[in-house]
């Protein structure tokens, strides 16, 4: 056997584009002495490489954060002693001094007024710090242990893009505008594993987002799909109680977390500066509590009937099972899409819900704004109103009445991974976050969002900034196509350049520095790929790699099973095989394998990668031309006729090449010819448009069994523009079908893609 692995050291810029990036969030810089040319650099081999922090400052913990389990000042200082080494060398040691030697990485208290550093609206906050550079040291002082982590994280970045190298001298005072700084993902309509959830969390945390909402449950909507009996339409919950009179709850025991992952999950996140804000979703989308008691259903089976006088005690069952588990002060009750002509019970349910929650637990409650036509009751004050769209609450409204609010107005914060919501309006959902609506607002050119701008259509109604009502912000990723429209990396790759985005506005508000548009692109190309503690990107080493990485060939001495032990690896790349009978890949998110594949007609064999989570995905006979809709990236229409979607049929012996980007998801050639995709049929909008979407699967390098003779890995594609990247080359599909036609023939053209795709339904259900 011969494997040979090659990673490429690439410089990460030039100098005079290294000094035009941008932290994400940007910093504000006062240099340092103009008499003197000292800089700071750790490249040198008798640069220092020791973190000092002052024993009067190790044991600091945070109190006013909403985290119940608050690190120390040292904890936090580990964490950066790991991601420093991890991204500059493995030689970094930590001290614990009284007094700080004469150089070295110094971290301590915040040496001014802490009472300076505030949040926009004044208010003064243990997420502040100093960052100080000098010829010979570099000192962060946190108003509170946080405020010395977010400064870690400022150093970190300013020395990726200085390319590990010298930092002018200067100095920094830098807090967030706002203290929540959120991004939500949708765990109730797609199994999301604890590992990747921390990854996640530790992605994140490196743009200084302060909050992890936690969507546990949910359900598909009742109005897509195959319009199945409602007790068969994949719903979830995703924590498994410890009370077995609650278990009921629970559909698959395999897709949850519990209380020891949930607590794991936590304390990793709050060991990072995030904060996880759990959400149990009802009345409504509660087809997890319906299947268990169909008699506290409505009519339409998701909404709970709340005179019935069994359900508000079982939610109460629920939240008294989950609420020890909660660390946090505030926790999300979902309550939206709930029927408005009940609304009285409705708002008596959520005030009684507050009540319950804060005196069985001492925690407050957020709810999704929503439309409660009711001349007698009202909202608590108490409760926070997360506002996600227009119709449902008006954010200056509920400024004016004094509600605390959180800003997630669908035009600019929602998400639809992989597939928009065409043809539901108001809008269809980005599939991928979409930045230009960020630096972009109300489609005003230059205008970049913060978390005061909530109206993109009447622009003079915004909420003023640093309003003492706004919280701050949250994006928001849906699983809306349910279980196997997507695969868990997927769901990163959706929101990644979104992210440190979203955390630069939010940490800068009105008064912080806006992003520059002309090298936003690199400063996300650069940190992203960079961001230490995790490897969701899937890469060896973490470096920027080109060329072949992997290259194995078979030999005589080779046993059946051949253990390559290179794990995944994600877009883009080119995986080539030279396969002369069957064969299985495997790896830890994948495995790609020669299956039989039943079809409407016959029995057909060919490639299907298989998730971790059980999905297979057959390749499909696609047109090359297909799937490049920049509208609706990797969608190939219904009425699109070039592509027939059957599974490819794979005779032997053949030379197979994968080409896998985000966008335009894993592609396949056979002997130089191209074949099809990977894909997923779609439901779209209420079951008035179809489609297929691409699946950008991670190469399975773990192990190789069977019929391959050869195996070469290539970083990038030769068909696209890679991350991110389409395929400027192909010409566009034909437009969606309109409405009226797509309900004419929808029911006809189900027939014959029904059988394809049972078995991913079945799973899914």
């Amino acid at each position: 056997m011969i494997l040979r692995t090659l990673c490429v050291f690439g410089g990460v810029a030039a100098a005079a584009a290294a000094a035009a990036l941008q932290g994400l969030p940007p910093v504000k810089w006062t240099a340092g002495n103009s008499s003197t040319t000292a800089t700071f650099s750790i490249a040198d081999a008798d640069a220092p490489k020791t973190i000092y922090i002052l024993n009067s400052f190790v044991d600091n913990v945070d109190t006013e954060g909403l985290t119940l389990i608050p690190p120390t000042a040292l904890e936090f200082a580990e964490t950066f002693l790991r991601d420093i080494s991890q991204l500059f060398g493995s030689n970094w040691t930590l001290e614990k001094v009284d007094e700080f030697p004469a150089s070295g990485i110094f971290l301590g208290k915040f040496r001014g007024d802490a009472g300076t550093l505030t949040y926009e609206n004044g208010v003064a906050t243990e997420e502040g710090y100093e960052l100080e550079i000098t010829g010979r040291s570099v000192y962060i002082g946190g108003t509170g242990s946080r405020g010395m982590f977010w400064g870690t994280r400022t150093l970190l970045q300013e020395l990726l893009i200085a390319n590990g190298t010298a930092l002018a001298t200067g100095r920094t005072l830098d807090a967030p505008a706002y203290a929540t700084r959120g991004y939500m993902l949708d765990a109730g309509r797609k199994w999301y594993s604890k590992e990747f959830l921390k990854d996640f969390c530790t992605y994140a945390s490196f743009f200084k987002l302060s909050e992890f909402h936690y969507h546990s449950s949910d359900n598909y909507p009742l109005n897509r799909g195959h319009n199945e009996t409602w007790n068969k339409v994949f719903s979830h919950f995703s924590l498994y109680p410890e009370n077995p009179d609650i278990q009921g709850i629970v559909i698959r025991k395999n897709e949850t977390l519990s209380r020891a992952d949930f607590e794991d999950f936590q304390k990793h996140c709050a060991q990072r500066g995030v904060t996880v804000i759990p959400e149990i979703e009802a009345p409504g989308h509660c087809l997890s509590i319906t299947k268990w008691k169909p008699e506290l259903a409505l009519a339409k089976k998701d909404l709970l009937n709340l005179t019935h006088p069994d359900s508000i005690p079982t939610v109460k069952a629920i939240w008294a099972e989950f609420l020890p588990w909660f660390q946090t002060k505030e926790v999300h009750i979902g309550a939206d899409e709930y029927d408005d002509t009940l609304a009285d019970v409705y708002i008596s349910f959520v005030n009684e819900m507050a009540d319950f929650v804060n005196s069985t637990s001492g925690k407050k409650i957020r709810i999704w704004g929503t439309h409660e036509p009711s001349e007698n009751l009202t909202i608590s004050k108490d409760i926070i109103i997360q506002h996600w769209q227009y119709g449902q609450s008006d954010p200056v409204l509920l400024q004016k009445e004094g509600y605390q609010q959180i800003n997630s107005e669908d035009w600019w914060a929602y998400m639809s991974l992989k597939n928009d919501h065409m043809p539901i309006n108001p809008a269809p959902y980005a599939q991928f976050f979409n930045n230009t609506r960020q630096m972009n607002f109300a489609n005003v050119p230059g205008w970049q969002w913060n978390p005061a701008l909530v109206n993109p259509v009447n622009v003079t109604e915004q909420l003023e900034p640093g309003a003492s009502t706004n919280k701050g912000a949250t994006l928001a990723a849906w699983s809306d196509s349910g279980p196997d429209a997507t695969t868990q990396l997927e769901a990163y790759y959706a929101m990644r350049d979104g992210i440190p985005v979203v955390a630069a506005h939010a940490w800068g508000g009105a008064r912080g520095l806006n992003l520059t548009a002309s090298t936003l692109s690199s400063s996300l190309a650069l940190l992203t790929a960079k961001a230490p503690g995790q490897n969701l990107d899937r890469r060896f080493g973490h470096t920027f790699e080109e060329s072949t990485l992997v290259s194995w060939t078979s030999d005589a001495s080779d046993s059946i099973n051949t253990t390559l032990g290179k794990g995944s690896y994600g877009p883009p790349y080119t995986l080539t095989l030279n396969a002369t009978a069957p064969f299985t890949l495997t790896g830890p998110d994948t495995s790609l394998s020669i299956e039989t594949v039943a079809t409407n007609t016959s029995d057909v064999t060919t490639l299907v990668f298989t998730t971790s989570d059980g999905f297979p995905y057959p390749l499909r006979s696609t047109a090359e031309s297909d799937g490049h809709d920049p509208g609706h990236p990797g969608r190939i229409w219904w009425n699109v006729t070039s592509s027939t979607h059957d599974p490819v049929p794979i005779a032997f012996p053949a030379l197979v090449r994968i080409e896998t980007d985000v966008r335009n998801g894993s592609r396949v050639w056979v002997d130089g010819v191209y074949k099809g995709r990977f894909e997923v049929f779609v439901f779209g909008g209420r079951n008035t448009l179809f489609s297929w979407s691409q699946m950008a699967l991670v190469a399975p390098l773990d192990g190789v069994a069977g019929g391959i003779e050869s195996l070469t890995l290539e970083a990038g594609v030769r068909g696209s523009g890679g991350i991110g990247g389409a395929n400027e080359t192909s010409p566009p599909p034909p437009p969606p079908p309109s409405n009226a036609a797509a309900r004419s023939s929808a029911g006809a053209w189900l027939s014959t893609v029904v059988a394809a795709i049972t078995a991913a339904l079945v799973l899914a259900s």
